[in-house]
């Protein structure tokens, strides 16, 4: 329990603090929540404002018990019952009813008042929790939106990884095919096609360049790993592509982690992807660790750590896809991501999201 420090006879130049009743008055007005003193009747005596739907005159000397509907009395009345018999501070959500019969949710906090042992009143603080109801769900609006925009992202994606993998790299491999066959039938005319032969050498070699890349962009649209294998094996290749630049990466997660729904899958991958993707870019690095493992009940957590040269987490533009866009995802399923940089130290950024979906 806070305890409040003033003097009674003020400090030495004589100042002491005004009458109560106009320290009270202050205090009541200056507060943006409404103030309410009750008497153990839980009759209303003294009220700072007067919420809008409800009729201020008329108010002192009712019971608060007017305010709210039969099925809320009792259990208000047991949270009265634990300010008044037991001088207990208390806290509770409650529904009113203004004066045009709507319902008003109020979250409620009240503290006894004490004159010797006896509890002669109680200060309750109450806040409409209208406007932050409204708030709460204008951001599960927008949550939705930001959704189903990454969903529609993902189904573009996987639509045209499965255009590559089914149309460009199919020809390619047919081609491939047929120069190894023609280059078996220039090999047996000898020494008379050996420049034919070179060049079919050459054309068969940047052919084999084409399928590569052709699969590296399969994977980096929508990788078949994820939907096949799950996200341990998905992010292994991103690991494999990253060492393969000259990247020195260490993979820690267990044998195996709970099965986890696709929308998370798709947000930790993208999440690694994206945090590999800019340690290549700026970091400088020099060695990074990515661990995906359980986070307790219900979470699966990936952090990517790099002993890079940093950056000023507070100065990064507003431009910056890739953080941003780890941040969103993370928001996406009511989580905040935590990117933590030192100039010089390197850099980690982690986020945990539930396992299923909300």
């Amino acid at each position: 329990m806070t305890k409040s420090v003033a003097s009674d006879d003020g400090p030495a130049d004589g100042w002491r603090l005004p009458d109560p009743r106009r320290l009270w008055d202050s205090l009541s007005g200056s507060i943006d929540c409404f103030v309410t003193v009750i008497d153990p009747d839980c009759r209303i005596r003294s009220l700072n404002q007067v919420a809008t739907g409800f009729d201020p005159t008329g108010l002192i000397g009712r019971s608060v018990f007017d305010f709210m509907p039969p099925s809320e009395v009792e259990r208000v009345r047991r949270h009265y019952d634990n300010i008044f018999g037991a001088g207990q501070s208390i806290a509770f959500d409650l529904l009113t009813i203004d004066d045009g019969g709507a319902l008003v949710p109020y979250s409620v906090r009240g503290a006894p008042v004490f004159n010797g042992d006896r509890v002669v009143a109680a200060v309750l603080t109450s806040h409409d929790q209208r406007t932050l109801l409204a708030t709460e769900a204008s951001l599960r609006a927008e949550r939705q939106v930001l959704r189903r925009l990454l969903e529609t992202q993902e189904r573009e994606r996987r639509i045209i990884s499965y255009e590559i993998h089914d149309g460009l790299a199919q020809y390619l491999t047919s081609a491939t095919m047929l120069l190894e066959a023609c280059s078996h039938s220039i090999e047996s005319e000898g020494l008379r096609a050996e420049p034919l032969l070179r060049d079919f050498v050459e054309a068969r070699r940047v052919l084999r360049l084409a399928i590569d890349e052709s699969r590296r962009l399969i994977n980096g649209l929508r990788p078949p790993m994820l939907d096949e294998l799950g996200i341990l094996a998905a992010v292994e290749s991103l690991i494999d592509e990253a060492r393969a630049n000259g990247l020195g990466v260490d993979f820690l997660h267990p044998l195996a982690i709970p099965e986890i729904e696709p929308d998370v899958a798709t947000a930790l991958f993208r999440i690694v992807q994206e945090s590999l993707s800019n340690i290549r870019k700026y970091a400088r690095a020099t060695s990074v660790r990515v661990t995906i493992e359980s986070n307790g009940p219900g979470e699966v957590m990936a952090e990517v750590v790099d002993d890079g040269v940093g950056f000023a987490v507070d100065r990064v533009p507003s431009g910056s896809f890739g953080l941003e866009g780890i941040r969103q995802r993370a928001r996406l399923f009511g989580r905040e991501a935590v990117i933590e940089s030192v100039a010089g130290m390197g850099t980690r950024i982690m986020v945990a999201l539930p396992i299923v979906a909300s």
